[in-house]
């Protein structure tokens, strides 16, 4: 019991750091997560104010788009009809309508050969014609931009240039490149003319003059028809489309409207940011007027304090509930060990106080059992010795289980080798069992094969057959049958030990080496038992460097089958461990 004692006072004397965890650990969880939480409130809420801000300047992208997109529509069917005149295209027609159009500055068409076909080229030319050509002499002679490229665009992206090269002609450096609109509308109307039309887009170029901005279209000969958009007209256009600038909306904010020489073109919102303020976000406009953008600027999200205050109060509440709860706890565990401990000190003290007695009355019966005369002449007396020979060595079956599930909960089961016979060993195990088989009308058939001297533990040996033969007395009688067989290898010796009772079910092979643990049904039920045999034979063979298993069976082999394997090293006639 010195084992448990120890493991008793350690118990004790470490109870101020089971409490410190106890209490500390889920504060300390509880704390972090509070602190977590706080921090994820504020990231939540500057990411749905960023996401505010965000939806706004959406919402503004879709107002400029929405322009383009009237144009679109305008501009498509008039490239149709220029298209349709006799012959196509013809020069007098094209400068009537770039004249008559507010929204252009210029027109021009590329052949299927991407020859240039408007302005002429062998006809005299009008100021706006000379100085368009003499800008846009890269653009005219790089037909591969008037191609849908990037139809996957979506509003607010970044569009690189396609080209940047410098223009024989001029010293301009162009940087161009080309991408259908996104479809701002889903009409049916408006489906049905972007695939009726053809081939069709927006291309931004700078020049001298600075950003320009057409739409194109290919016509079924596949020729291009070009129409250069009024830049002045353009922005007029797009800034009456922003909201005014003293909206209610905006009083503590100011959205800018920046082109792509970083000049502010337009604003709008009664903040006012300080001269070296930074956006709180910026938003590239869609094609084609994708080197624009919007900055937005207010003050940044003012998030609440964390109340520290509230928070450590509702800690130290909390604290102070688990610490009494884990004491209390404590104080409960603490008596229930003390309790299991009187109980196994008494089991112990009793167990020990009979196995004297008990061994002394198995040993006098047995030497009154030889001195009495021949069976014919006393069969009574010699009947009465055996069931008290048969009931004592029970008994002392009963108390080395205790006995051992105790040293077994205190881990001091331990083998002792010594040299021996395992066939000799099972002989005289039969040979106690010999009166209890005959009342219970079983038969042993023994079967051995394991005459070899080896080093193993003859009294765990026993106690290992005891439990399991006793297990077959109990529970198979009604098999009428035991086969015991033993045999042996270089290093292991086995036994197996088959009943022919009702059985074990498969679910319950691992179950009925648990401790405590008795298979429940009418054959078994009423029959007296601890449930600790079959767990203690299990950790016995184990100790024993082996193992005990039940072998699984068909449904048509009666019985259970129980095969014992210990290691059993081969030892010489004097060896002794």
């Amino acid at each position: 019991m010195e084992p448990l004692i120890n493991g008793h006072n350690m118990l004790i004397k470490r109870t101020p750091l089971i409490l410190s965890v106890i209490v500390l650990l889920p504060v300390t969880i509880l704390a972090w997560f509070a602190i977590q939480h706080q921090s994820n409130q504020q990231l939540l809420l500057q990411h749905q104010f960023s996401n505010l801000i965000e939806l706004r300047l959406q919402s503004i992208d879709r107002q400029l788009q929405e322009h383009f997109q009237a144009l679109q529509r305008r501009l498509l069917p008039d490239a149709q009809q220029l298209q349709q005149q006799n012959p196509s295209y013809p020069a007098e027609a094209l400068r009537k309508y770039t004249k008559s159009s507010p929204w252009l500055s210029q027109i021009f068409v590329l052949g299927a050969d991407a020859e240039r076909i408007f302005p002429p080229q062998a006809k005299p030319l009008n100021k706006q014609e000379q100085a368009f050509v003499r800008d846009s002499g890269t653009l005219l002679s790089s037909p591969q931009l008037f191609t849908q490229q990037r139809p996957e665009l979506e509003a607010g992206s970044p569009i690189e240039p396609q080209l940047s090269q410098r223009d024989s002609n001029s010293s301009s450096r162009l940087k161009l490149y080309s991408a259908p609109l996104p479809q701002a509308s889903n009409s049916e109307a408006d489906l049905a003319l972007a695939t009726e039309t053809g081939p069709h887009g927006w291309l931004a170029w700078y020049a001298d003059t600075g950003l320009q901005h057409i739409f194109w279209w290919q016509d079924p000969e596949g020729q291009i028809l070009g129409f250069v958009l009024n830049g002045a007209r353009l922005l007029s256009d797009l800034l009456n489309r922003l909201p005014e600038g003293d909206a209610n909306d905006l009083a503590k904010a100011e959205i800018r409207l920046i082109n792509n020489r970083d000049e502010v073109i337009y604003s709008w919102g009664q903040y006012q940011p300080a001269e070296q303020a930074s956006p709180l976000k910026i938003r590239a406009l869609s094609h084609p007027i994708g080197s624009w953008r919007l900055a937005y600027f207010s003050p940044r999200l003012q998030t609440t304090g964390t109340d520290w205050l509230g928070v450590a109060s509702w800690l130290l509440l909390l604290t102070a509930g688990l610490g009494t709860l884990a004491f209390l706890l404590y104080r409960a565990h603490i008596r229930e060990l003390r309790l299991a401990e009187q109980r196994v000190n008494f089991v112990n003290q009793v167990s020990h106080e009979l196995k004297t007695p008990l061994t002394n009355v198995r040993l006098y019966a047995e030497m009154l059992e030889q001195e009495l005369p021949e069976p014919e002449e006393e069969p009574l007396v010699r009947r009465y010795l055996s069931v008290i020979t048969s009931e004592s060595q029970r008994l002392s079956r009963l108390i080395d289980n205790v006995l051992s599930f105790s040293r077994l909960r205190r881990d001091a089961l331990k083998v002792t080798l010594q040299s021996g016979q395992i066939d000799h060993c099972i002989d005289q195990v039969i040979e106690n069992f010999a009166p209890a088989l005959r009342d219970r009308e079983l038969q042993v058939s023994f079967q051995a094969e394991a005459a070899d001297t080896r080093l193993f533990d003859c009294q765990a040996l026993e106690q290992i057959l005891n439990n399991l033969i006793s297990n077959s007395e109990k529970y198979a009688a009604s098999g009428k049958k035991i086969d015991i067989h033993s045999w042996q290898d270089a290093a292991n010796s086995y036994i197996r030990i088959r009943d022919y009772g009702p059985g074990i079910q498969p679910e319950q092979s691992e179950k009925i080496f648990s401790p405590f643990y008795r298979i429940s049904n009418k054959l078994t039920d009423g029959v007296s038992g601890t449930g600790i045999g079959l767990g203690l034979a299990r950790d016995l063979a184990r100790a024993h460097g082996g193992d005990l298993v039940l072998e699984k069976r068909s449904e048509k082999e009666p019985g259970a089958s129980f095969v014992l394997q210990i290691a059993t090293p081969a030892s010489d006639d004097n060896q002794d461990q």
